[in-house]
């Protein structure tokens, strides 16, 4: 069974998992475009469903916060994040090896005191 897709007009053969339901055909750019019609329409039937959210979502957070007894910044950051860096890590870099770095090395904590470079 062959459907045309709604973005592109393409024929393409469904998912069989989904057969009636698919709208478009496999490319991204159409997926894209039909996710953004979607959206759009669902938003024109509920055009104040985002407005004044946002107190009665904080006011949850808050409440949510006190009785897991969850730190602020381990669930949701509200504030900006810090300037300076908590921990500084200095690199020995042997001599005449610092030309062959180019990328930027993340380090993952494995322990208090243990860092390692992944890659």
């Amino acid at each position: 069974m062959q459907k045309r897709c709604v973005v592109c007009g393409r024929f393409f053969i469904p998912n069989p998992r989904v057969e009636q339901r698919q709208k478009t055909c496999q490319r991204d750019s159409c997926k894209k475009a039909r996710k953004h019609l979607s959206q759009r329409a669902w938003c024109g039937k509920n055009p104040g469903y985002f407005r004044g959210r946002y107190p009665y979502v904080k006011q949850w957070r808050e409440r949510r916060k006190a009785s897991l007894g969850i730190s602020v910044q381990s669930v949701i950051q509200d504030k900006e994040p810090l300037s300076k860096p908590l921990l500084r890590l200095i690199l020995l870099i042997p001599g005449g090896k610092d030309r062959m770095i180019q990328d930027e090395i993340r380090l993952r904590r494995q322990s208090r005191c243990t860092f390692v470079a992944d890659g």
